[in-house]
């Protein structure tokens, strides 16, 4: 058979997801193109970098696996018509097929529901034999089962190569859906395997896909140990949990830390409260957020915007947080729900759930009614907050550090320097895109001299 994996553009869903250079292919991707290519042929494209226009293109395809992660169902049903059409069956999996009531609707061959790696080689046998089944129902999966996985299992991707350390997370928040797809089983890759997996790696930054690298800090710190002496440059998410342990914060920066995502939420205590999440504190975060910054380890802080305790100075007050605490990356979310999500059956009782538009649900609109302020409060505080962040004027005072001649701590101090103060320019120029407008100063070019 030949087989096509589809990773689907969600490029105008969110300024993260249209970012090339922090964007990398879903790893569950590079592990079913390694076991496919075991008997059959397969290709594997990310629309985020190459769209699909044309589906005649793939006629001789046999068999169609579409992923449909964050905001993928409206392209995923498109690409499940446009392949059907051509009577080539399409499997899905993802968040949206997991969880969402109408994945079996939209005409898919086959929805997968879970991770889907234990799962992969009955429905290659099964479509071999041209009998799958309407539905599998995978599983936690044994990390030290999965395959190894090379540039040739990967589309074309310019800029980082991702690798899986940890799955799931020990946490169990209340918006968040990824830990209740892996499980809530929290899982380590043996370290041998990982180390042969960063080895097999085009370029010289890795991005591990890792919900939380941290999750278990004793195996984070035998990790950390063994990536130090090769000097690379990577980026994963974890828990604010990384800073609160020093060693674990030093290791992480001799290791070659070059950005950790956290999802700080909030700078209002009550909302970490009301999200389970109360054992992370806003109160903390300006010396946790410096101790990460004097290993070498710049922050990605990702907040969410619509809980109940937000009024409309919380924009305000976020963007102070962000410039004073210098934050290398900001993402700003409007409070996402949907089935699979613990949140979603309070929303849909008190009627808070809105319609995102025609576009479905993304990171610029919301899909929540805000209780202390309205939709389009929230709408245009997000807005208010991507076109000053990454204006050029809060830009330089964020990278502040970035603009020194001192080395930052840790390896390859110059190179990430260029890759952060690059990424700013990304997103800015992802900003302008999606909002249509100019966010750094008039007349200022766009490019690294700016900053500098």
């Amino acid at each position: 058979m030949h087989v096509l994996l589809v990773n689907p553009d969600v490029r105008d869903k969110s300024v993260i997801y249209g970012n090339r250079m922090l964007n990398p292919v879903p790893v569950n991707l590079a592990y079913r193109a390694a076991m496919t290519s075991v008997e059959h042929q397969v290709t594997v494209i990310d629309e985020n970098s190459t769209p699909i226009t044309d589906f005649a293109r793939f006629a001789e395809v046999d068999l169609v696996a579409v992923t449909s992660k964050f905001f993928g169902e409206r392209r995923t049903g498109e690409l499940v018509r446009g392949f059907s059409a051509l009577g080539i069956p399409v499997v899905i999996d993802g968040y949206f097929p997991s969880y969402d009531p109408e994945a079996g609707h939209i005409g898919a061959a086959s929805v997968i529901r879970g991770e889907v790696e234990r799962v992969w080689p009955q429905v290659l046998d099964d479509a071999s034999s041209g009998r799958l089944l309407p539905q599998y129902l995978g599983g936690p999966v044994d990390l030290a089962t999965l395959p190894q996985y090379g540039p040739a299992h990967l589309p074309p991707h310019d800029y980082v190569f991702p690798v899986e350390a940890t799955r799931g997370c020990p946490f169990s928040c209340n918006f968040c859906i990824e830990t209740r797809y892996h499980h809530e089983a929290f899982r380590t890759r043996p370290i041998e395997h990982v180390l042969a997996q960063i080895d097999a790696r085009t370029g010289n930054f890795v991005q591990f896909s890792d919900i939380n690298i941290v999750g278990n800090p004793r195996y984070a710190r035998t990790l950390f140990a063994e990536l130090e002496p090769r000097q690379l440059l990577w980026g994963s998410q974890a828990t604010i949990t990384i800073a609160q342990r020093p060693a674990l914060t030093e290791a992480a920066g001799r290791a070659g830390c070059m950005l950790v995502f956290l999802g700080l939420e909030s700078v209002r205590p009550e909302n970490l409260i009301s999200s389970d999440k109360g054992w992370s504190r806003p109160t903390d975060y300006r010396m946790l957020i410096g101790r990460l910054h004097d290993a070498g380890i710049g922050v990605i802080g990702s907040f969410v915007f619509g809980f109940a305790g937000d009024t409309p100075d919380v924009f305000e007050r976020t963007l102070e947080f962000v410039v004073e605490n210098e934050i290398e990356i900001c993402h700003f979310n409007p409070l996402g729900s949907g089935p699979g999500v613990p949140l979603y059956a309070e929303h849909l009782r008190e009627g808070r759930m809105v319609d995102p538009g025609p576009g479905g649900p993304s990171h610029l609109r919301a899909s929540v009614a805000p209780v202390s302020m309205t939709v389009g409060q929230l709408e245009e505080g997000l807005e208010y907050l991507y076109t000053r962040a990454y204006s050029r004027e809060i830009t330089r005072q964020r990278l502040r550090r970035y603009r020194m001649n001192t080395p930052l701590p840790g390896p390859q101090s110059a190179a990430k320097k260029r890759a952060v103060i690059g990424l700013n320019l990304a997103y800015r120029r992802a900003v302008e895109r999606h909002y249509g407008a100019t966010v750094s100063v008039a007349g200022a070019p766009h490019d690294a001299e700016q900053l500098s």
